[in-house]
């Protein structure tokens, strides 16, 4: 008792030595991000860094998942191929980074399609399977096949606009062009009908992979649709036919999930389900809609990416990825089941927890566009919690198979991990001003 005491107040120590380095390295920066913005004030866009609140909120989310990925991969980094993977996390964060502050076109564009090979590296290189090369070509056609004609459509608006800030260009026509452009974003998030990719993806790739997928670059898609607000709001018509599609196929990927005896499949369509709330909020384009998707894109990245975490925890006790093997946990875990508990809770907006107020500002949102649309959210979130719920008791209640290896339960490390995806999740739930 007294080294598990021990071993806790040395983690909470090591933990507040690097939140103090943390608030030193921002307090160092802050005069950078002031000279670099026009109005002398931190949180407002400006025509060199697009450093607004939504941007500042997915780069703090980048750095948590990036950091929590890494610390989940012990086994990778302490092994002879350690140093590129740690090179390709390295990689993707500097394109996350500006993405995220990049305020022209064509590096935004860059930034946007760049992150694809240190993802694809990470799937191909550290996968699980042999068919994860095939997943990764999935990834990589998918995203090719949406990027080429967005790049076209970005030359096309550039020089229409004779700019390629995104303060300045405008488009009030050309349907293909809104298209084209909409189209790469929705792959990203991925709306249903492109969202193919995302299941073989998350299979495929190890935990890492898994977390950094499912907590960052999904956002990537919302945040985008977010940042070229002037170029799509001309086009109600097409926004609508867009968010029908996402209504549909938010019940769609919540009955598929329904039928998943994979617990990564499950929880990468719950993803899908998610993510088409969030475009649901996207493209309505009110201010509720706008800060209920970037509620949910910052509940669901870390929610989701520690899903996944606790999902690798059960196949590196059992070997097997299978619902209908892995049960019983709750009579040799007990932690480890309450953990599961809290985020399949969270996972279905459960009161205490950030998911219920995003999805809370978009069922608003969504009903105030049209009224009959309540009743297919209401479905939606009904249906999320079916599936969340058949998660947790499949996993957690029933007989124990012999395949879990009773003697090797939850570690102290395992625990700080879970606990730090958890921390932010509830904490903003009381401080919902920052939004």
């Amino acid at each position: 008792m007294l080294i598990i005491l021990s071993l806790f107040l040395f983690f909470m120590l090591y933990f507040f030595f690097c939140m103090n380095l943390l608030m030193l390295f921002v307090i160092f920066f802050i005069p950078f991000f002031f000279l670099s913005n026009l109005s002398q004030f931190l949180m407002y866009k400006n025509f060199f860094l697009c450093f607004d609140n939504f941007s500042f909120l997915l780069i703090i989310l980048s750095f948590w998942i990036v950091f929590l990925s890494l610390i989940s991969s012990l086994n990778v980094l302490s092994s002879s191929s350690s140093s590129f993977f740690f090179l390709s996390f390295y990689i993707l964060l500097i394109f996350l980074t500006t993405f995220f502050f990049s305020s022209g076109l064509f590096f935004f564009f860059f930034s946007f399609e760049s992150t694809l090979f240190p993802t694809l590296f990470i799937i191909i290189g550290w996968g699980n399977n042999v068919e994860r090369v095939q997943s990764g070509l999935y990834l990589f056609f998918y995203t090719l096949f949406s990027s080429m004609p967005m790049l076209v459509s970005i030359f096309f608006t550039c020089n229409m606009s004779n700019s390629s800030l995104m303060s300045f260009i405008y488009l009030d026509y050309l349907n293909y062009i809104y298209f084209f452009m909409m189209i790469s974003f929705l792959v990203k998030m991925p709306m249903f009908f492109f969202h193919s990719w995302l299941p073989k993806a998350h299979v495929e790739a190890p935990i890492s992979g898994s977390m950094i997928l499912a907590g960052v670059l999904l956002k990537m898609g919302g945040y985008g649709i977010y940042r070229l607000f002037n170029l799509f709001k001309f086009f109600p018509y097409f926004n609508s036919i867009f968010i029908y599609i996402s209504l549909w196929g938010g019940l769609v990927a919540s009955l598929i999930c329904l039928r998943q005896s994979d617990l990564k499949c499950l929880i990468a369509f719950s993803s899908v389900s998610h993510m088409s709330i969030v475009i649901i909020g996207m493209l309505i384009f009110n201010e509720v809609g706008l800060k209920g998707s970037l509620m949910l894109m910052i509940a669901h990245g870390l929610c989701s990416s520690c899903m996944f975490f606790l999902a690798n925890c059960i196949y590196e006790r059992s070997g097997s990825r299978s619902i209908f093997l892995n049960k019983g946990l709750l009579s040799i875990f007990p932690s480890f089941s309450l953990w599961w508990f809290v985020f399949c809770s969270f996972n279905m907006a459960f009161p205490p927890s950030l998911n219920l107020i995003s999805e809370i500002y978009i069922f608003i949102s969504g009903i105030s566009w049209f009224m009959n649309s309540m009743f297919i959210l209401m479905l939606l979130s009904f249906l999320s919690g079916v599936y969340n719920l058949f998660l947790f008791t499949f996993c957690n209640h029933g007989k124990v198979c012999s395949l879990i290896n009773f003697f090797n339960p939850l570690s102290i490390f395992e625990n700080m991990i879970v606990f730090i995806h958890f921390f932010p999740l509830f904490f903003w739930f009381l401080k919902l001003d920052h939004f």
